[in-house]
């Protein structure tokens, strides 16, 4: 909107602008212009963003980038960032890890806190309330697909919690290693599935056991890797491609 506001003040970008310039400035100077209830809702949008966009405008910047620096609220990165957001990530998978992360996904303890009436036990088990931490770390049917996971990168680790799970990630999954690629996307592609797996059976009534939803992560995995230049005489990688069926 404020690139737009640019195009008004320029008197170029489209025929809009031109309608714009010519039946709602007239010859009025944009920044003397007042909002008003006959004008649309956009036109008021506009006219309200003049105070932010001024000082943007005057000092130069014209890319939308550049803009959008300048305007979002700034924050450290958080120490989970590169394990959800790498080169390779999956958009959809990457999403709901992030709202996992965030404990923002609609779980069934999650409703109840906002008073959604809900039976509260997790769809896998029937036994647990179905909290962000049950769903994807303690769990049963979780732990047996992280396992299955886990064997087949020839990685074995004691049952981890939620969070001890995800500060082992961010200490362990740097750099573009093979095994950390593959991690990563494993790990992004079993929170989607497990959440995925969740809906299905509350909502369609229907089931998938372990094993086809690791089918579903190996066959995320190897798309993602197809092609890629690995070093397959390091003994490492040469195991990961051949557990993982990469091509």
């Amino acid at each position: 909107m404020i690139q737009l506001i640019r195009n008004i003040l320029a008197g170029e970008g489209s025929l809009w602008v031109a309608w714009i310039n010519h039946y709602v400035i007239k010859n009025k100077d944009f920044y003397d212009l007042s909002e008003s209830p006959t004008n649309s809702w956009g036109i008021n949008k506009l006219l309200k963003l003049r105070t932010d966009a001024r000082p943007i405008l005057d000092a130069g910047i014209s890319k939308t980038k550049k803009i959008w620096e300048e305007i979002r609220e700034k924050h450290n990165k958080v120490p989970w960032h590169k394990v959800v957001w790498f080169p390779l990530h999956i958009p959809k998978a990457s999403v709901i890890t992030w709202m996992a992360i965030l404990d923002r996904l609609p779980t069934r303890a999650r409703l109840s806190r906002m008073g959604i009436p809900t039976d509260g036990l997790c769809v896998f088990c029937n036994e647990e309330i179905e909290t962000r931490d049950h769903l994807f770390a303690d769990c049963n049917f979780a732990k047996t697909l992280w396992n299955s996971i886990l064997q087949l990168t020839q990685l074995q680790k004691t049952h981890m919690s939620w969070e001890v799970r995800l500060d082992w990630s961010c200490r362990k999954w740097k750099g573009k290693s093979l095994i950390s690629t593959v991690m990563k996307l494993a790990w992004n592609t079993y929170i989607y599935l497990i959440w995925e797996e969740r809906n299905r059976r509350i909502f369609q009534n229907r089931t998938r056991d372990v094993d086809q939803l690791l089918k579903i992560i190996k066959e995320f995995v190897r798309i993602q890797l197809f092609g890629r230049n690995i070093n397959r005489l390091d003994d490492v990688n040469a195991s990961l491609c051949n557990y993982w069926g990469i091509d």
